[in-house]
């Protein structure tokens, strides 16, 4: 089989090797010397500029920083680098579980446990099981309670590793939030260039034993498929990513998401939405200089939904000079304050209702009182 990883190493951050775990015989722990050298050529001080994904002399390093912690895999052979990436990424989460925080003095004081860990989260070079409530049915922190002839749970031996079996309920209940964030790029002619919507499906599930659900989506694609009309009701996914749960062979067949849930919160699907979007709450600025130590600022809102919709805990930002004293401001609504520590003033609206206009006025100058103005 190709495509495995050949090691793990765990590095603090002066690239001294913490642990490693040798999965194939063909990488040895001088490699994560090599890896480090390499690391700090190419970085050329500027820590951010720097590939996830290093190779060098026939090793192909991928790796991720956390805290004072760095997670590297090194192989020889051609693997899927995004899957082995998520599968560090998927470690951070089960130590945290495992440790609250990830750092090296953890790593330090429980190196038992992490040697058990990455014995069960990878077999031969090849990532197994990384749900942290499975792992730590099995696997306890305290060594103490660990048992010789304690067999693993049901989740690891069979297909379904992301939930336990004989999980019961009084009342099996399900709920499913839409949660979505707007990102707009407007021009200084208040013209958008480029606009978008990410959406996350969470859910928490208090079902019993292993029931399979089911959920459908106004998808364009399924609803064409269909011969259904999509006039103003189907919507176009984009970069779409699934729990490990969703039956995958299933969406691509007939667009259905069918998944046997996990016990508890979490993210059943993530998407985005390459679609014109008008701006929920419109701002406007308009500045008028009085002199050259003195200025004032009218904000105005304007919320661009419908009436029946009512915005909470509305928060705008306006950039002020890092000299700016003596402000003075009036708001129709909410409340506004200066931040000095982020050259800002800031204005609160508790409660927004649709389709209406709201303004705000500032002044500022070096010394005295910016006088009202009717």
């Amino acid at each position: 089989m190709a495509g495995a990883a050949s090691a793990l190493f765990l590095l603090d951050i002066k690239g001294r090797v913490l642990i490693w775990r040798d999965y194939r015989g063909d990488v040895s722990a001088a490699e994560a010397e090599r890896f480090f050298t390499k690391l700090i050529e190419k970085q050329g001080g500027d820590p951010q500029s720097q590939d996830p994904v290093v190779y060098d002399n026939g090793v192909t390093y991928m790796f991720i920083q956390h805290s004072n912690v760095y997670l590297l895999t090194a192989s020889r052979q051609n693997c899927n680098a995004a899957s082995l990436l998520l599968f560090l990424h998927r470690i951070v989460d089960v130590f945290k579980h495992y440790f609250e925080e990830l750092e090296e003095e953890s790593l330090r004081d429980n190196f038992v446990v992490v040697y058990e860990l990455l014995d069960e989260m990878m077999d031969f070079g090849f990532p197994q099981y990384t749900e942290a409530k499975i792992l730590s049915e099995f696997i306890k922190t305290d060594a103490y309670r660990m048992e010789v002839t304690q067999r693993p749970p049901m989740a690891v031996t069979n297909a379904v590793s992301w939930r336990s079996e004989g999980i019961r309920y009084k009342k099996n209940e399900v709920f499913l939030d839409v949660v979505e964030s707007v990102n707009i790029l407007v021009n200084s002619n208040g013209q958008i260039i480029r606009s978008d919507v990410v959406g996350a499906l969470k859910m928490r599930t208090y079902l019993s034993g292993m029931p399979e659900c089911k959920l459908g989506l106004n998808d364009r694609v399924l609803l064409e498929a269909q011969g259904r009309a999509t006039k103003g009701k189907a919507i176009d996914l984009d970069d779409i990513k699934f729990h490990q749960c969703v039956r995958l062979a299933r969406f691509e067949n007939d667009r259905t998401i069918s998944f046997i849930p996990p016990d508890g919160p979490f993210d059943l699907m993530t998407y985005r939405l390459s679609t014109q979007v008008k701006p929920l709450i419109w701002v406007e600025a308009q500045v008028e200089k009085h002199s050259r130590s003195r200025f004032e600022i009218m904000v105005k809102a304007r919320s661009q939904f419908k009436e029946r919709s009512t915005a909470t805990n509305v928060e705008i930002e306006l950039p002020v000079p890092a000299d700016a004293t003596n402000l003075n401001i009036r708001t129709s609504m909410g409340s506004a304050r200066y931040a000095p520590e982020n050259d800002a003033l800031v204005w609160k609206i508790k409660s927004f209702p649709g389709n209406k206009y709201n303004c705000r006025r500032s002044c500022s100058r070096e010394k005295g009182t910016c006088p009202r103005k009717v």
